[in-house]
């Protein structure tokens, strides 16, 4: 007897062979291993797979209670009848190394300062370092009714968060024949926060198809206040609700399921107090979630509310040094999605191998996380994203639009990767499918993992018209790679076709291209943000914790929009009902197009702030392009049109300011000086006078300009900036005052110049020359004399064109007077401008319109 017990006692519980027997207490193991990794989801099997490939056999030992293990983001598209749920799982031991034990059950307790974990059949296993990987469990119990609701076939009640409910969301969905659909979001963290609103999109799809979309009433209750946590994802989302006509309610909980009345009861997080009960034909809940029992029991490893307490950047515990966690039940604020797991994998695998070796961890996990969001049973958005809600993007497209490729991707290729690449532990995060779908990308440039500071001859801030300028003239004379470029967005905007677009003259994707179409190819580009500039260094610090050692610099980060400055002003701008707008965001400019054909008429108001940002025009623009519109569809007599702005004359320029006056006079249109916008209320939008005093004032329009200012990672480095904020440059030659190997281009920069794309043509010029003979050690000659342009369309077909110099002094190309207006003005903006702007200015091939103006107005009439 005791030779058998011996046995047991010795019995290693592998892949091969689950344990399904239980022992009494007195015959419990012990089990000792190098590396415990507790829980054998995405995160356990990854971790598992990489460290068994380095250790010895029996090193490693998963902690894992399930016989089945399931790919989860397909539960979505089960609940909608695209798969089965029979293919979204495996079996456990054909996804977990064979190198590795597993122990079929599920953690007890965790004695971190003995390094003992005792399992729930009362077994210990030793460790030396151990991997929390245990996920979320759905906590039903937190809304009464529900369990008994999902139980019940006929309640109307389901979960796509479950694989013994999802198949009955599509079961309710066939079943559905008109009423109130409702779907919930909790109040509570939980994995892919994208699922809820994703099986709301594909219901709207299928009842469409199946002729009951007119009798149903689709309602997404959530939370948050925001439809998604990533502003760009969130805009874009906006828009398909709109497009579905799904109403959404922000803030909202369920509190209580009635099943027999089909009857749910939410309550508002903003006031608890305020609860109500609403009828329903089908509803699905996304259940609140937690973590398991184990660890919420485990205050010494955990928070207030049971996570694993990890540094979130190296993902090691905070008290513990040989604990690492990853996946959903660590305390990182970063979307709960398989894809983090890919990144956090690796992370984790670098830093505790160096554990392992007695050394402090380096890797730093950047929050990456992804979520496919279905919109349609052809179509999805892909959000990737940073920590703080940064974009980050995989492919050479627009992710934040509906592209039937992201929906195959999302039901075929992530799966795939998932099964054969991730779970095998060989799969690192987007990276690898960046070298698959965009391997022309060949001047894309992602410090690895490892790499934690890069040196270059010269570093551009910003990929704008200035940045792309200087880059194309700078990689003719200096060898690409020492050339980096530093720019977070995946896009590059040619900015004034805005207005355009917000008249409805040119589509949305005309306004833009990929960033990597506009850099030159042997140049370095760095998709991050700057976060800190040390000019005394010579080194700029990235959000990414990237350093970048510089010999020169070109600062060319251009302005940003404050919308914070006008109370009221962000929260009207996402709202898709507002009829409040602005051309100066690629965000809200296609909103303008729909505000303006929905306007009926009434008050309407255009802004424009006290203090000048980029393009003063563009606001007038927009106002002569709105009543042209206004006046073909009959409507410019029901309209009155104010342009309220916040300077003392209309523009910048005397001759130019008079010019517009008249021809806004001409077009009854009414325009305050001296008024600026300070906030949007329920009342109207408030102004403030020169001398203090504030007047509100309705509208049923107001197309606003935003204060701006240049970008952060300007603002805190006080010794390239001036009292307001801008890069400190002389006027004439554009280097930075007090350190000469740093210049500026663009609206970043403190010169006294109207701040447009024209300008940028001649200052890039200007910047080339003398950086060059800086790097020469000469001093710098080339004087640039303050040029701008700004064509204002002033009609669908007409325009002028401004053009001044230093000291707000006209300086005009054309052998005419370009104040008054003309159709030749209207056709170069609408058609030449752009055609020069991609082809010859961002490219580093047009110096400005001085050569041309020797020829067709040599005497400057």
């Amino acid at each position: 007897m005791n030779n058998i017990l011996g046995r047991f006692n010795n019995l290693r519980i592998t892949s091969r062979s689950c344990r399904r027997f239980s022992l009494s207490a007195t015959h419990n193991k012990d089990y000792s291993c190098k590396l415990l990794v507790v829980g054998g989801g995405s995160g356990g099997c990854t971790i598992a797979a990489k460290f068994a490939k380095r250790l010895k056999k029996d090193s490693v030992i998963v902690l894992e209670p399930s016989s089945k293990h399931y790919y989860q983001p397909l539960f979505t598209l089960v609940g909608a009848g695209v798969k089965p749920v029979s293919v979204t799982c495996r079996p456990e031991g054909s996804v977990l190394p064979s190198a590795a034990t597993w122990v079929q059950d599920s953690a007890e307790s965790i004695d971190a300062d003995a390094c003992r974990v005792r399992t729930a059949r009362g077994d210990v296993i030793n460790y030396e370092y151990i991997v929390v990987a245990v996920g979320l469990n759905n906590d039903y119990c937190q809304v009464p009714g529900l369990s008994e609701a999902l139980e019940d076939e006929d309640s109307g009640v389901s979960t796509i968060y479950d694989p013994a409910y999802c198949e009955k969301t599509w079961r309710d969905l066939r079943r559905f024949r008109g009423g109130d659909a409702i779907f919930t979001y909790p109040n509570s963290p939980i994995k892919c926060p994208g699922a809820p609103q994703k099986i709301a999109y594909l219901a709207d799809s299928y009842f469409t198809k199946a002729n009951v979309r007119s009798n149903a009433n689709i309602v997404y209750n959530t939370c948050l206040p925001v439809i998604f946590g990533v502003k760009k994802y969130a805009d874009a989302l906006l828009k398909v609700v709109e497009k579905k006509n799904i109403k959404v309610n922000y803030t909202t909980v369920l509190k209580e399921v009635r099943h027999e009345k089909k009857e749910a009861v939410f309550y508002s997080t903003v006031d608890p107090s305020k609860e109500f009960t609403t009828p329903y034909s089908l509803l699905h809940v996304t259940p609140p979630m937690r973590t398991p029992e184990f660890l919420r029991q485990s205050p010494n490893i955990t928070d207030e509310a049971g996570y694993l307490t990890v540094d979130k950047y190296t993902l090691q515990h905070t008290k513990y040094p040989n604990m690492y966690g990853l996946g959903d039940c660590i305390n990182t604020p970063n979307s709960k999605t398989a894809a983090a797991v890919a990144k956090q994998g690796y992370v984790l695998e670098q830093n505790l191998l160096r554990s392992m070796q007695s050394a402090s961890p380096t890797e730093r996990y950047n929050g990456y996380g992804a979520c496919p969001l279905v919109t349609s049973y052809n179509t999805c958005i892909i959000a990737e994203f940073l920590y703080d809600g940064v974009p980050r993007e995989t492919m050479p497209i627009n992710q934040a639009r509906e592209s039937i490729l992201a929906y195959y991707m999302k039901r075929d290729l992530f799966p795939f990767l998932y099964w054969n690449f991730m779970l095998k532990g060989n799969y690192n995060g987007p990276e690898f499918v960046r070298r698959i779908i965009n391997p022309f990308a060949k001047h894309y440039y992602d410090l690895g993992p490892s790499t934690r500071s890069r040196k270059c001859k010269v570093l551009v801030l910003g990929a704008g018209a200035g940045g792309c300028s200087i880059a194309w003239r700078l990689s003719k004379t200096i060898r690409g790679k020492d050339i980096i470029v530093l720019e977070p967005s995946d896009v590059h905007y040619y900015q004034p076709m805005f207005s355009l677009v917000a008249a409805g003259i040119n589509k949305f994707p005309q306004s833009h291209k990929g960033v990597w179409n506009v850099l030159p190819q042997d140049v370095v580009w760095l998709n991050d943000y700057a976060d800190e500039i040390d000019p005394y260094k010579n080194v700029v610090h990235t959000r990414q914790f990237q350093k970048i050692h510089y010999d020169f610099m070109v600062v060319a980060v251009g302005l940003k929009n404050d919308y914070d400055k006008v109370p009221g002003l962000l929260n009207a701008l996402d709202d898709p009902h507002s009829c409040v707008t602005t051309t100066y965001s690629s965000q809200y400019c296609e909103k303008t197009w729909r505000c303006l054909q929905s306007f009926k008429g009434g008050q309407a108001l255009f802004t424009f702030p006290r203090q000048p940002g980029k393009c003063s025009g563009a606001a007038l623009k927009i106002m002569f392009l709105a009543d042209d519109y206004w006046r073909k569809q009959n409507l410019r007599q029901l309209a009155n049109i104010t342009f309220n702005t916040g300077a003392k004359a209309l523009f910048g320029v005397q001759k130019y300011s008079t010019a517009l006056t008249q021809i806004a006079a001409k077009k009854n249109m009414a325009v305050n000086c001296g008024l600026d916008l300070i906030e949007l209320t329920p009342r109207g939008a408030k102004f403030i006078t020169e001398d203090g005093q504030t007047i509100t004032l309705p509208y049923n329009f107001l197309h606003v300009t935003p204060p701006m200012s240049p970008p952060t990672c300007l603002a805190k480095c006080e010794e390239l900036v001036t009292g307001d904020g801008f890069l400190d440059v002389d006027k004439h030659t554009l280097q930075h005052k007090r350190f000469p190997n740093v210049y500026g281009i663009g609206d970043c920069t403190s010169t006294p110049n109207s701040k447009t794309a024209a300008a940028v043509a001649r200052q890039s010029y200007v910047v080339e020359r003398n950086l060059m003979k800086t790097m020469e050690g000469h001093v710098p000659i080339v004087k640039y004399e303050g040029y701008g342009a700004c064509p204002v369309l002033t009609s669908y077909t007409t325009g002028i064109l401004a053009e001044s110099v230093y000291d707000k002094r006209p300086s005009e190309t054309f052998p005419f007077d370009q104040s008054k207006e003309r159709r030749l003005l209207g056709y170069l903006t609408k058609n030449y401008l752009p055609y020069l702007y991609w082809n010859k200015l961002i490219k580093g091939k047009w110096n400005g319109p001085l050569t041309l103006r020797k020829f067709v107005n040599p005497f400057e009439r």
